[in-house]
C-alpha cells in the first residue's frame, strides 16, 4: 500500500503523490551540523582531569540532544507528514504528525492553477502551485512541489477528465 492509499475514497486513484521537496530541510541540517560542531567545540575545550569535567561533557551531549529534536528531528518529521496528493478526483494537501491538518478540493470544483518558482527554484527544481478552487475555502498554495510546471500539468488533465466523466464527453470550457 502506497503511503497515500489508505486516504483514497471507494471510487478515486492515485494519480500522483509528493513530499516538498529535499530543499526544504537544508537549514535544518545545517542547524544539525552547527549544534554538533559547537557541542564537540565544547567537549574538546573541557578539562577530563577535573571531577566536573565529566558532568560538564554530559550536559553539553544532553543540550546538543535536545537542540537536534527541537531543530532537526521535528522538522524532519513535519517534513515527512507533509503530502501533496492528487487523485481521479481531488486534489490533497495533509501535514502533521502529531496534530493532522487535511485541506482537499473536488476536481471539479478547480477554476485555475498557477505555479511560480524564482530562478533558484528552477535550478533545484521546485516551485510553489496556486490552485484557485470555486469554494468558500478559496486557493490552496503548495510550496516547494517538486517539478511544480510538470504537477501543473498533471492536475489540469485530472481536471479534464473529471469534468468529461461528469459533462458526458471532453470538457471545453
Amino acid at each position: 500500500m502506497s503511503l497515500a492509499e489508505r486516504y483514497l475514497a471507494d471510487d478515486e486513484q492515485l494519480v500522483y503523490v509528493t513530499r516538498q521537496h529535499w530543499t526544504e530541510m537544508v537549514s535544518e541540517f545545517i542547524a544539525l551540523s552547527l549544534v554538533w560542531l559547537v557541542a564537540g567545540a565544547l567537549i574538546w575545550g573541557l578539562p577530563t582531569e577535573e571531577s566536573w569535567g565529566s558532568i560538564g561533557i554530559l550536559i553539553v551531549l544532553g543540550l546538543a540532544l535536545i537542540a537536534t529534536v527541537k531543530y532537526w528531528l521535528i522538522p524532519l518529521l513535519k517534513w515527512r507528514s507533509k503530502l501533496y496528493i492528487l487523485t481521479t478526483k481531488r486534489i490533497y494537501k495533509r501535514s502533521g504528525f502529531l496534530t493532522k491538518t487535511s485541506r482537499s478540493i473536488p476536481l471539479a470544483r478547480v477554476n485555475d492553477v498557477a505555479f511560480k518558482a524564482t530562478l533558484w527554484e528552477r535550478m533545484m527544481r521546485y516551485g510553489t502551485l496556486t490552485v484557485q478552487s470555486a469554494s468558500e475555502q478559496g486557493a490552496m498554495t503548495m510550496r516547494h512541489v517538486p517539478q511544480p510546471e510538470w504537477f501543473k500539468g498533471e492536475i489540469n488533465r485530472a481536471v479534464d477528465e473529471e469534468r468529461g466523466r461528469q459533462y458526458g464527453g471532453g470538457y471545453y470550457g
